[in-house]
């Protein structure tokens, strides 16, 4: 049974800490934001995890998956999977991947009500599942989610 623990235990740490994805064409952001009028004393993390956000990278553009909605870019230079920048169609800011970590930036100038946005922190894989586990902790017996969390994210 000790072992069997030991193993669950290597599997949760290699799985936070690799993201095993083995489409080569696809790259995943892990973002969080701040948490709106956030206290201290409450006890919850300054920070709320976003859901994932997943890129197929391709020399003709960027699609981007978000749970179940999926938006197409074209307005995109690509180099490979880890360096990569696309424009939205309205102008209203640029995203992508530089050397592996994945940046967003608003157009204040033309889109001035975007400015919460500058909020979003890229986080990585494992400090991501840290915060969901801490999240789930703030739960009571939910803390028991943190357990599958590598393993479903």
């Amino acid at each position: 049974m000790r072992s069997i623990a030991v193993l669950f235990v290597i599997a949760w740490f290699v799985f936070a800490f690799f993201d095993l994805n083995f489409d080569r064409d696809v790259f995943r952001a892990y973002t969080a934001s701040e948490v709106v009028d956030y206290d201290p004393d409450e006890g919850q993390p300054r920070l709320l995890p976003r859901a994932v956000m997943e890129y197929r990278v391709q020399q003709g553009g960027v699609v981007g998956r978000i749970g179940d909605s999926v938006s197409e870019y074209e307005d995109c230079t690509v180099f490979d999977r880890d360096n990569w920048s696309c424009k939205h169609s309205d102008e209203s800011g640029t995203f992508g991947a530089r050397q592996g970590e994945f940046f967003s930036r608003s157009n204040l100038d033309k889109f001035p009500h975007l400015d919460y946005l500058d909020e979003e922190e890229t986080l990585s894989r494992f400090r991501y599942i840290m915060l969901q586990c801490r999240w789930d902790a703030t739960g009571g017996i939910d803390a028991i989610f943190c357990l599958l969390r590598p393993f479903t994210t």
